[in-house]
């Protein structure tokens, strides 16, 4: 049976996503959760946070293990667009994993949230995701992106206004729509 991909992003990363899909299978694929895979910015402007300001100040480590911090990240709704390239990437024959910067104390939580929702991926917690020597990343924090880049290894972002244009020079970003 046919596989069918979804992309939206530039015509120009187009070439570049189409020669991924081609050569996915058996790759390793490295997953960020937070706004990548799943929307916690919205739930942070429900609650009238500024999401503009990136990292914003008053979202601190602790902030996360507190009840509000929490239960914003257990209300977070699945990105669309993330959510068909995960798909797209088993689909094809790709091993995924989850890789999230979250405090460790977050760890049981999380794990119980991907077992339920996402069955057998497994879930690393660093706060340097470029040393997983993973083959593709999916990430959309700058300071990341930017130590991912360094590798040549491809990176997808997902377009947020905070890293938005940052890498476009680069031969192995592509940007595509959340």
């Amino acid at each position: 049976m046919k596989q069918v991909a979804y992309f939206s992003g530039k015509i120009k990363d187009l070439p570049k996503f189409l020669n991924l899909l081609y050569s996915v299978e058996d790759k390793i694929i490295a997953f960020d959760i937070d706004n990548t895979l799943i929307n916690v910015n919205k739930r942070l402007e429900e609650m009238g946070y500024n999401t503009a300001l990136y990292p914003n100040p008053e979202l601190t480590e602790d902030f996360w293990t507190t009840v509000e911090g929490t239960s914003i990240l257990l209300g977070a709704e699945p990105i669309p667009g993330s959510l068909k390239l995960l798909t797209t990437f088993i689909n094809l024959g790709a091993e995924v994993v989850f890789v999230t910067s979250r405090n460790r104390e977050l760890k049981f939580l999380t794990e119980k949230w991907a077992e339920k929702y996402f069955p057998g991926i497994e879930v690393y917690f660093t706060k340097e995701k470029h040393r997983l020597d993973a083959d593709i990343y999916v990430e959309d924090d700058p300071v990341q992106i930017k130590q991912m880049l360094n590798t040549n290894k491809l990176v997808l972002i997902p377009k947020w206004p905070y890293n938005l244009d940052l890498f476009e020079t680069f031969e192995n970003a592509v940007y595509y729509n959340i």
